[in-house]
């Protein structure tokens, strides 16, 4: 009986110190990689930048033709739109990124 016993307490104790060696399941974080930037000015005309290059579009159907060309390499940038609020483009610089699902898009917006 002493015999069961002891081999019973080696098998659960084994177990016990097996189960709970197991690896973290839990994701890396990737916040640490550099993402690419798209920052605009819309204003009366429009002055982007992609990447610290800047963008030759100044109206709004350039504007249109440039995101429709490049939407693969925008959808993963991080956007940053300033200007005011229903004033010159503004408004359909945002119709526009939102037509062609441009993800991390954030607002600044100017005050006088």
């Amino acid at each position: 009986m002493k015999q069961f016993i002891l081999i019973l307490a080696l098998c659960v104790g084994g177990i016990n110190h097996c189960c709970s060696q197991n690896r973290d399941t839990v994701k890396s974080n990737k916040e640490n990689a550099p993402h690419p930037y798209f920052i605009i000015s819309a204003g009366i005309e429009i002055n982007a930048f992609f990447n610290d290059k800047p963008v030759s579009v100044s109206t709004i159907s350039e504007f249109n033709d440039y995101v429709q060309g490049n939407a693969k390499s925008l959808k993963d940038s991080w956007v940053v739109v300033s200007g005011k609020p229903n004033t010159g483009t503004f408004n359909e610089v945002l119709k526009t990124l939102s037509r062609y699902r441009i993800k991390h898009v954030s607002k600044n917006i100017i005050k006088d």
